[in-house]
C-alpha cells in the first residue's frame, strides 16, 4: 500500500507541473512511452537497476532515450533513479493516466469477452459504463479471452464488473451445492 502511495505521490506532483505549464497530453504520451520501454525493454531497467553502474550513466541514458521529450519526464525518470524506484514507471504513468481520465472526466475500461467486440457493441459497452460512473466518456480495450464462455467482464480502475457466463455457471453450482446441504 505504501509503494502505491507514493507512486501517485510522483504522478501527481509530475500532473501539477505539467497542468502549470499547460504539457498535460505531451507529458501523458511520454509516459506512455516510457512505460512502453519499461515494459518491453528488459535490458534498459536491468541496466537502471545495476548497483554496480555509477548513477552519472544511468542519468546519461535517461536523457539520451528521452532527449526527444519534456525535461519535465526526464527529470520525473531521474527522481524515481534516485529514489531506488526505477522500475515503478509503468505504475507512475498508469497513476498519471488516472489523474487525466479524472480531469477529463472519462475513465478506462478492459473489457473481456470470447470474440472481438463490434464498434455498435463497444459503443454500448462504453455508454452504459459512462452513465454508471458517471463520466463523461469511458474508453474501451478489448481483450479477447475464450474461457469465459460468453458474456463480458469490465475491468476499469480497481473495480471488476463481471456479467460472464462462467461467472454465471459457478453461481449456479454454488447455490446448488449450498441447498443441497
Amino acid at each position: 500500500m505504501r509503494d502505491v502511495t507514493i507512486v501517485k505521490r510522483y504522478a501527481e506532483a509530475l500532473f501539477e507541473v505539467a497542468e502549470n505549464r499547460d504539457i498535460v497530453e505531451t507529458v501523458r504520451a511520454e509516459l506512455h512511452t516510457a512505460k512502453q520501454v519499461a515494459q518491453n525493454d528488459a535490458a534498459f531497467l536491468r541496466f537502471l537497476s545495476e548497483p554496480k553502474i555509477g548513477l552519472d550513466k544511468k542519468k546519461a541514458l535517461i536523457e539520451t532515450s528521452f532527449a526527444a521529450g519534456s525535461i519535465e519526464v526526464r527529470n520525473t525518470l531521474k527522481l524515481l533513479l534516485d529514489a531506488g524506484r526505477i522500475s515503478s514507471i509503468p505504475q507512475v504513468a498508469d497513476a498519471f493516466q488516472t489523474l487525466y481520465d479524472e480531469k477529463q472526466g472519462t475513465a478506462q475500461a478492459t473489457v473481456y469477452s470470447v470474440r472481438e467486440l463490434s464498434e455498435a457493441e463497444r459503443q454500448s459497452v462504453a455508454e452504459t459504463f459512462a452513465k454508471k460512473l458517471g463520466k463523461q466518456a469511458v474508453s474501451i480495450d478489448n481483450k479477447i479471452d475464450p474461457t469465459l464462455l460468453g458474456g463480458l467482464k469490465v475491468r476499469i480502475g480497481n473495480t471488476i464488473y463481471d456479467s460472464s457466463i462462467k461467472t454465471k455457471l459457478t453461481r449456479i453450482e454454488r447455490n446448488l451445492v449450498n441447498v443441497s446441504k
